[in-house]
């Protein structure tokens, strides 16, 4: 077993336990809240846990929500004591049901949504983080940086996204604005109040409070690279294309800004259409 430098070595203890797994620390509430969802990642989990190990900033708390693994994850998560703050496993509908599940016992001021097997990038990342987020403007509820894809088989960064936020009549990609990626965003806990992730969307449901916020003028970029995830990912994955640009335009009605790229939109949807067939063929090929 990895031996890990935990987040109670900072002075939190648990202390008291609660529900089921592993319990909640008390004390005061943290700067951060890393909420990561799994499904038969054990093998994968491990590189995430190191990744938060060995920051230099320990005011955190990890959330692992494991939806009934059969694999050994929850017993993978255990063995990482201290460092996981709270763990709940249980049968989910996917990643956006165990994202709710977890809403309510969020106790950071700031929320990132890492995926097992993502890392942030490096050692000082929520330190450097946490610095930037004090020099914004109170209203400020989502900061968000940059990230590079991996390849798990190698190892090596593959390309960097760093994908800002340009209004509506900046450039629209997948039949949407043009969003960073959610493994480099930084919520506060605030936007949570009432607010749960829509399970009809499979894909891209995050994308809604996404959406919600930058169009309000509550977003930031933070001049830094925040994370590393792994390359295909479900969004990577050509049969899903259609399903994840289907969600896109319906997020986009729900907002109220389909009419913005009205045609655009329709004609995104009318390619993926036509294109699904043949999408679906190659990945049982």
């Amino acid at each position: 077993m990895i031996a890990f430098a935990t987040a109670g070595q900072g002075g939190c203890a648990i202390t008291d336990a609660i529900a089921t797994d592993v319990p909640i620390r008390a004390g005061r509430a943290p700067r951060f809240t890393i909420v990561t969802s799994t499904f038969n990642a054990a093998a994968s989990l491990p590189r995430t846990a190191r990744s938060l190990a060995g920051q230099t900033c320990r005011d955190f708390e990890w959330v692992v929500v494991d939806g009934a693994s059969t694999d050994g994850t929850a017993e993978v998560a255990r063995g990482f004591g201290d460092l996981v703050a709270r763990l709940v496993s249980e049968p989910d509908s996917g990643i956006y049901d165990a994202w709710n599940k977890v809403l309510p016992l969020v106790r950071g001021e700031w929320v990132l949504f890492l995926g097992a097997g993502d890392t942030l990038y490096a050692d000082d990342v929520l330190e450097r983080v946490s610095a930037a987020l004090d020099s914004l403007s109170p209203g400020t509820t989502t900061a968000y940086g940059d990230v590079t894809v991996f390849d798990p088989a190698t190892g090596e960064d593959t390309h960097v996204r760093n994908d800002g936020f340009q209004g509506l009549d900046g450039p629209w990609r997948g039949g949407r604005p043009v969003l960073p990626c959610h493994q480099g965003v930084f919520h506060h806990a605030k936007v949570f109040d009432g607010f749960r992730f829509d399970q009809r969307c499979r894909i891209s449901a995050d994308n809604e409070l996404l959406l919600r916020e930058l169009l309000a003028g509550r977003g930031a970029r933070l001049e830094l690279m925040v994370a590393r995830f792994e390359a295909g990912g479900i969004s990577a994955q050509p049969a899903g294309r259609l399903r994840m640009v289907c969600e896109s335009v319906y997020i986009n009605w729900k907002l109220g800004i389909f009419w913005r790229r009205a045609p655009y939109q329709l004609a995104v949807l009318g390619i993926n259409a036509l294109l699904h067939p043949l999408r679906l063929l190659r990945a049982r090929s």
